[in-house]
């Protein structure tokens, strides 16, 4: 049966992606609150995810060897704008992220979109696939890392859905069975078929990635522009053109964004609190590097249309129903 994860901030989607990737970073595209879901349904060689979230976000991680991970928007309707799967825009529904030589995921997922995710280790893909004599199949995955043909569709599509719509009307072992029949399909139908290689990367892109990973990774150390310069060998204008055409923001915008995310995630969370002996907002605001406490006010508010001591005050009062 399905296993499903609630979605409260950005430190939680980070924390379900690492069950699959390393160093997930999360960054909001715009102003609210997060919420949304991951269910998961676990099989004896897949791990089978479909993502729902209401805001969108960017997401950047390394790769893990040895593991496969194929993915397709099954949103129900078009959102406002598509998938971006290392740097391309995905316009139609595409298996996309399977590339063996990638190092890095890089996604932006739009608002209000379902993304759903095969995760296989490469040693149970490579011996479905050798068994099967899929030569075809075997150089897709080394070259291209967008496919789009009439299986995936229609048939991946379907078989997906019906994973999370009627989980318990077959056995794992029959659900997985045609999971992967269906996916070697779509690896090798011709019909329809469109793909695409991995998409280079400009300077400027990677050090925006870099910044965000940086900053999720350490959220309590202080960053200037000019030591991301040095650190990162680029230019202050490169830097701000790469933040700004990667996510709409300047880097002290991005740096920021990560941070009140960050405040909110803690005032949320009691472990968290209580690991960190923060014990109120001004606690919470200074250990993640904001010092002015008007400006700090006045920036979650912006983000999150409530104030920090609004957020505190929720969370007090939920503790006192267990």
């Amino acid at each position: 049966m399905p296993i499903r994860l609630p979605i409260k901030s950005t430190a939680d989607l980070s924390a379900i992606f690492n069950r699959q990737l390393r160093n997930a970073s999360v960054l909001s595209l715009e102003p609210g609150n997060i919420q949304g879901y991951v269910d998961v349904l676990p099989l004896a060689n897949l791990r089978i995810f479909q993502i729902d979230i209401n805001k969108p976000v960017a997401i950047y991680a390394d790769r893990n060897s040895g593991k496969r991970i194929f993915s397709l928007d099954l949103s129900p309707t078009s959102p406002s704008n598509c998938i971006q799967a290392q740097g391309i825009s995905l316009t139609r529904p595409a298996l996309f992220g399977f590339n063996s030589n990638l190092k890095d995921m890089d996604l932006v997922l739009p608002a209000c979109s379902r993304m759903c995710a095969i995760a296989v280790s490469e040693s149970f893909l490579l011996s479905q696939l050798q068994g099967l004599e899929c030569d075809e199949a075997l150089e897709t995955l080394d070259r291209f890392n967008v496919l789009a043909n009439s299986s995936t569709s229609s048939s991946l599509a379907s078989a997906l859905s019906q994973c999370w719509a009627c989980p318990s009307l077959v056995s794992d072992d029959v659900l997985e069975s045609e999971i992967v029949a269906t996916l070697i399909q779509c690896l090798v139908d011709t019909n329809e078929r469109k793909v695409a290689r991995p998409a280079s990367r400009q300077d400027r892109h990677h050090a925006a990635l870099r910044i965000l990973s940086m900053t999720f990774k350490e959220p309590t150390k202080p960053f200037e522009i000019q030591d991301l310069s040095n650190l990162l060998h680029q230019s202050r204008t490169s830097i701000f053109s790469g933040c700004k055409e990667k996510f709409g923001m300047s880097p002290v915008q991005l740096v920021r964004s990560v941070r009140l995310h960050q405040v909110r995630h803690a005032l949320l969370d009691v472990e968290f609190s209580a690991q960190n002996s923060l014990n109120g907002v001004v606690d919470t605001a200074e250990h993640f590097g904001f010092v002015g406490r008007s400006h700090f006010a006045r920036y979650y508010k912006k983000e999150f249309m409530e104030t920090p001591r609004q957020t505190l005050s929720r969370r007090r009062k939920a503790e006192m129903v267990f």
